[in-house]
């Protein structure tokens, strides 16, 4: 009777490892995420059932790890709305800049907050929630200079900001411009574009992705 306790105990705990360890591999895909984490789930119930507290234990953090993983995987697929303001006096965008001002003032501390004319502003949303600003000057008629790519702090370390960056992009080829580049203004932001792949050239962060 021991000697089966032994086995079994043995055979739960190599079943909780496979259960961890699948937590950072398994994709699943997004609809297929959260029967996955029910079949954890049981794995939890079973644990307790069968008094495997390692077992129960174990589950119960590759449910939590699956819960993060899903989390991060809906932010990715989250879509981007770009909205461009033509009206430099609209009210939301100055209650927006007003709000974050001490934020923007931090990452861009060159900024004035005076949008001239020939600057180019838009406000990016997703799920009805405003996530970003853009803020670009136009240099001439292939080159923009970024002046903003600014992201609400609650989103900045998600999955979201790489779509921010790629629909970045895609925003400024569907305006006509084949280039763009950001100049260095702190050293948090700067830390960002070359986590995201900006090469410093003669003093200007150029992207490595081509626009076309």
């Amino acid at each position: 009777m021991e000697m089966n306790y032994t086995y079994l105990s043995l055979f739960y705990g190599c079943l909780a490892l496979v259960l961890v360890s699948g937590s950072f591999w398994v994709k699943p895909g997004l609809k297929g995420w959260p029967n996955y984490i029910l079949v954890i789930v049981g794995f939890v119930i079973g644990g307790l059932i069968v008094k495997s507290f390692f077992l129960a234990g174990f589950a119960l953090v590759a449910v939590l790890i699956n819960i993060y993983r899903y989390r991060q995987e809906i932010e990715k697929n989250r879509s981007i709305e770009v909205i461009l303001i033509p009206d430099r006096d609209d009210h939301f965008l100055n209650y927006f800049l007003n709000y974050y001002r001490k934020d923007i003032s931090k990452y861009f501390p060159r900024f004035d907050f005076t949008i001239e004319e020939e600057f180019l502003v838009a406000l990016l949303y997703s799920n009805m929630e405003t996530v970003g600003l853009i803020i670009a000057e136009i240099r001439d008629e292939q080159t923009l200079k970024i002046c903003i790519d600014y992201m609400v702090p609650k989103h900045r370390n998600s999955q979201l900001a790489r779509t921010f960056y790629q629909c970045e992009l895609r925003c400024i080829d569907f305006l006509g411009f084949s280039q763009f580049y950001i100049e260095p203004q702190s050293k948090e932001h700067n830390n960002y574009l070359e986590k995201i792949g900006f090469k410093l050239i003669d003093g200007k962060y150029f992207s490595h992705t081509p626009l076309r």
